[in-house]
């Protein structure tokens, strides 16, 4: 019989679990709370790395803490491990059981994250489609939501996150879909971290999974420095409610449509998790569709410009601007403005293909998808309602050429996807359980595969001819201004923000005062007026209270076309702040 080992995990101070290392580089989780096992093994030799404390010490230093994972970041590079126990023989069926009476519930059950134990965890199938489909088709590998805190509060990853959720990449033989789309999307606005994840039940390998980040209060206070406001999640929780509804005028799930001032007429759409956040829901809806010219009071415009301009590069239509008009968060500030946040992506890439009679899209569709898509559409006012303003869809176009130059034009995203497929190729392989091939995941970037009634255009395959479409498009040909140096002097209480501005009518200066704002915007002049220095010089100017603003950014606008500074803003922006 070899000697078995064991090791805290790299980088681990004692969480209350540990683990085993085998010489083929096997992680296997061990109980630790006064519980420890371990599993014989063959009689091979095993080599000890490294013995960091007697195994009685160990346990004295860890019984009785709650775990918290501080070992490599969770959602950051590399293929992590989730293992999940549930002491039940048919614990699939009561899992099934549950999705389908009480689709909040969960199993009792304990979970190990990269190795560290977590006790007492809830379990629950998630999703609608991603679940329902793949059960329908008779699939093992279900979605996962794994609530570490279910009964220990305390319970929490490194970051804060406790709850874990788990996506089976459906409609996505490539795997890739979710991550790669994240990865795009940081790069404009907050957007959760993804990665995959390993993951066995009950010592079963059940494949890769795709691991998405929760928007949660954490991914709140992470992005704006605040633990305020209302979150609400824009996707109907019950898609049965939603066909059945009666008593109010048919809505469009969660597109922002004004219905009435009831609540109940909007409750099957949003899913709110303080009742108070009814009354700035509704104000928003209203403004946006009875006094849009006043949206600036109630939305983070530039924010969402981003995101139709990410969703339309992406063709991601499984999102506000398609068929469903779901999968997207509001986050309403302390001052009742909403911050709009994409999420579910695995049917970003043209994976979603259904238009608004349900028919599906032509590849050549999907490729020229229209950049002014739903620009008409009064069923869709956050599109329609918010770019009817001149400046507003200018500046949606700038983004749009932003994203094009940034990680289209030299199919810099396309590298990136590759390199993940190649990442997580072994561990495909490896899966027993994926809902498509081998072979469908190798070609997925370049060829269609048809899942019954779908057809998953290849990623490569959509991406490169879109990329052409949108470059020759005449909407993003247009010459917009020039903007030259932005500087900023302090006098007294006052702040002077000058722009130079080449080929431009009109100058804007957007500023706020701490980052869980939207910034607010004011004409900058070149009239010789109010701290411009010369009319007609091309230098714009503004003075502004010095108190309220440590963050600001600056847009040129012509009749045809916009510019700003910084070209990323408003995610990037000047600070005047040191935070």
């Amino acid at each position: 019989m070899g000697v078995c080992k064991i090791k805290l995990p790299d980088g681990c101070a004692p969480p209350g679990s540990f683990i085993l290392q085998t010489p083929t580089g096997t992680i296997v989780p061990l109980l630790a709370r006064l519980n420890l096992f371990i599993t014989p093994f063959a009689p091979h030799s095993f080599r000890m790395r490294t013995l960091i404390y007697p195994v009685a010490l160990l346990l004295a230093l860890c019984a009785g803490r709650p775990a918290v994972a501080t070992c490599q970041d969770f959602y950051g590079k590399g293929v992590q491990e989730v293992r999940l126990e549930l002491p039940y023989p048919n614990w699939d069926t009561k899992l099934d059981s549950l999705k389908n009476v009480n689709p909040e519930g969960r199993l009792l059950g304990s979970a190990w994250v990269n190795g560290v134990r977590f006790d007492s965890v809830g379990i629950r199938y998630k999703g609608n489609s991603s679940y329902f489909r793949s059960r329908k088709d008779t699939v093992r590998k279900l979605p996962l939501n794994v609530k570490l805190n279910y009964r220990i509060r305390t319970q929490k990853l490194k970051d804060g996150h406790t709850t874990i959720k788990l996506s089976n990449a459906f409609l996505d033989p490539s795997f890739i879909r979710d991550p790669l789309a994240y990865e795009l999307i940081h790069t404009y606005m907050p957007a959760p971290r993804c990665n995959f994840t390993r993951v066995y039940v009950n010592n079963v390998f059940y494949g890769l999974y795709v691991n998405t980040e929760s928007i949660d209060e954490g991914f709140i206070a992470k992005h704006f420095d605040t633990r305020s406001g209302f979150l609400v999640k824009c996707d109907p929780d019950n898609w049965k409610r939603v066909r059945s509804q009666s008593g109010c005028p048919k809505g469009e799930n969660a597109s922002l449509m004004y219905l009435n001032d009831s609540p109940g007429c909007y409750d099957a759409f949003y899913e709110v998790g303080d009742p108070a956040s009814w009354k700035p829901l509704l104000h928003l809806i209203k403004v946006l569709n009875k006094t849009p010219d006043a949206i600036e009071s109630v939305l983070d415009v530039d924010q969402t410009l981003w995101m139709h301009a990410l969703n339309n590069a992406m063709v991601n239509l499984d999102s506000y601007t398609g068929s469903l008009s779901h999968n997207y968060y509001l986050w309403i500030d302390s001052t009742g403005v909403g911050h709009p946040l994409i999420w579910d992506l695995n049917m970003a890439f043209g994976g979603w293909r259904r238009d608004f009679s349900f028919n599906q899209m032509t590849d050549e569709a999907l490729i020229q998808y229209s950049p002014l898509a739903e620009f008409s559409n009064l069923k869709r006012p956050l599109i329609s309602k918010v770019l009817r303003t001149p400046l507003f869809r200018k500046i949606y176009i700038v983004h749009l050429k932003t994203i094009v130059a940034d990680y289209l034009e030299k199919e810099q995203l396309l590298a990136t996807g590759q390199a993940m497929m190649a990442e997580i190729d072994p561990w495909v392989k490896k899966d027993e359980m994926k809902l498509y091939s081998y072979e469908d995941f190798k070609q997925a970037m370049d060829k269609t595969m048809v899942s019954g009634p779908d057809k998953v255009i290849g990623i490569r395959q959509l991406m490169q001819k879109r990329t052409q479409f949108l470059l020759a498009h005449p909407a993003l040909s247009k010459k917009p201004p020039v903007i030259g140096k932005v500087r900023h002097e302090v006098s007294g209480d006052q702040l002077l923000i000058t722009a130079e501005l080449t080929e431009a009518q009109n100058g804007w200066l957007f500023t706020r005062s701490h980052r869980m704002f939207a910034f607010t915007r004011v004409a900058m002049n070149d009239a010789g007026e109010n701290g411009d220095a010369k009319a007609g010089d091309g230098i714009f100017s503004a003075t502004v209270p010095a108190g309220r603003v440590a963050h600001y950014y600056v847009a040129g606008e012509n009749a045809d076309a916009a510019a700003l500074f910084p070209e990323r803003a408003s995610f990037d922006f000047i600070r005047l702040d040191k935070k």
